[in-house]
C-alpha cells in the first residue's frame, strides 16, 4: 500500500469561515501606517488578514477605497462632530483639542504621518485621503452647522487650518510650531477655528 500523500496545510480561514471585514481594515491600517500606501501591496494585507486576495478586491472593490476605509480606524469622525457640540470650552477650543489629541497618541499619531506623507506623494492614496475628508469629515461636519453651501465652506476653512498644522508640526516637524506645547497651540488656533465656524456670513466675506 503507497504512503499517504503529504498534506500542506494552508494558512488563512477554514472553509467556510465567514470573512471579517473589520479583520481586513486592521491589516490595511497597520500595513499602510508602517509601509505607506505606495509600500503596501493587498497580497499583504491580505497574508496579514488570512484571507485569499481576491476576497481583499470583492470586499473594497480596490487598494484606493481600502486605504480609504481604513483612515476612519484613525479619525473617527464622529469624534470631530461629537466636539463641535459636547466639552469644555468653546467650539474651537473643543474641535481643536480633539483634533491634535489624534496627532499626538501614540495610537494613532504615527499612523497619520505615514498616511499623511501618502497622500501628498502618491495620487491614488491623494484622492482616498482627499474623498475620506470630503464624504466623511466635511459632510459631517456641515450638517451640524446648519448643512448648504456655506456651511461646508466653514468646515472646509477650520479644515485648512488643522491639517496646515498638522503638515507643519507632525509631519515637516518646522519649528518654533513643531515644539509649542498642545496647550499653547490650542490657545491660538481656537480663536481662528471659531471664527471660521460661527462668524456672521458678512464677516467673513460671503
Amino acid at each position: 500500500m503507497a504512503p499517504p500523500a503529504n498534506t500542506v496545510r494552508r494558512r488563512g480561514r477554514r472553509q467556510g469561515e465567514p470573512v471579517s471585514r473589520d479583520a481586513v481594515l486592521a491589516a490595511a491600517k497597520k500595513r499602510f501606517a508602517a509601509q505607506g500606501y505606495g509600500g503596501t501591496t493587498l497580497r499583504s494585507i491580505a497574508e496579514d488578514a488570512h484571507v485569499d486576495p481576491a476576497m481583499v478586491l470583492y470586499l473594497f472593490g480596490s487598494k484606493l477605497e481600502l486605504f480609504r476605509e481604513s483612515l476612519r480606524l484613525i479619525i473617527d469622525p464622529q469624534v470631530l462632530i461629537t466636539a463641535l457640540s459636547e466639552g469644555e470650552g468653546d467650539v474651537g477650543t473643543r474641535l481643536v483639542r480633539v483634533y491634535l489629541r489624534i496627532w499626538e497618541s501614540p495610537d494613532t499619531g504615527p499612523s497619520m504621518v505615514t498616511m499623511l506623507q501618502s497622500a501628498t506623494s502618491n495620487s491614488d492614496a491623494h484622492e482616498a485621503f482627499r474623498s475620506f475628508i470630503q464624504t466623511y469629515v466635511l459632510t459631517g461636519v456641515s450638517g451640524v452647522l446648519g448643512g448648504g453651501e456655506t456651511a461646508r465652506l466653514r468646515a472646509t476653512l477650520a479644515a485648512t487650518t488643522l491639517v496646515g498644522t498638522a503638515m507643519l508640526r507632525y509631519v515637516m516637524e518646522i519649528p518654533p510650531l513643531a515644539t509649542l506645547p498642545g496647550d499653547d497651540l490650542v490657545r491660538l488656533l481656537a480663536p481662528t477655528v471659531t471664527r471660521y465656524l460661527t462668524a456672521d456670513p458678512g464677516d467673513l466675506g460671503f
